[in-house]
């Protein structure tokens, strides 16, 4: 999609399917340090997007870093996945964590569910064994809206079948 215009192709660097490639190809490329670095450089979400029910898309950084740990997940790298997850609660999330997982179950507190969080109960259901499976269904559901509301949500949704098929059995 970059035409060869220099000016054009920085303009491209913002576009968010760019974005999503640069990061399910460093993930493919096996780099979580540079995914974190990466997200670094990304402001966090705004209240609008941890809002329960928004309308807009995910925060951006929150999005990339759920993307990676798919991908990550669904090719079966579950060690550049957790390291990826534990530097951005080290050195990117600002928001409080313990917070977050609270948050994370409780429906009246007007929060839409954390990515940061989501992400780290699938690595951690993943690393379980195949009865967790009604789990991962669990999390997946709890976190629909905001896996929809991603970027392609269709290549998302393949991620996560994968994700069930490899570690869970379940047939799509």
């Amino acid at each position: 999609r970059p035409t060869g215009d220099d000016e054009e192709e920085d303009e491209d660097a913002s576009i968010p399917w760019l974005r999503c490639e640069a990061v399910t190809h460093l993930s493919l490329a096996e780099k979580p340090a540079v995914i974190a670095e990466y997200l670094k450089t990304l402001p966090g979400p705004t209240e609008a997007e941890t809002k329960m029910g928004h309308t807009c898309l995910s925060a951006e950084r929150d999005a990339l870093l759920t993307r990676s740990v798919l991908v990550l997940s669904a090719v079966e790298n579950l060690r550049d996945a957790n390291i990826l997850l534990r530097a951005y609660i080290a050195d990117i999330e600002t928001r409080d964590i313990p917070a977050l997982q609270k948050s994370y179950t409780n429906k009246k507190d007007g929060l839409a569910p954390s990515h940061v969080i989501f992400c780290s109960m699938l690595l951690r259901i993943c690393e379980k064994e195949m009865k967790t499976g009604p789990l991962f269904t669990w999390l997946l559901k709890s976190f629909n809206s905001e896996l929809s509301g991603m970027f392609k949500p269709d290549v998302v949704k393949a991620y996560c079948t994968k994700i069930g098929r490899v570690y869970f059995n379940i047939q799509p």
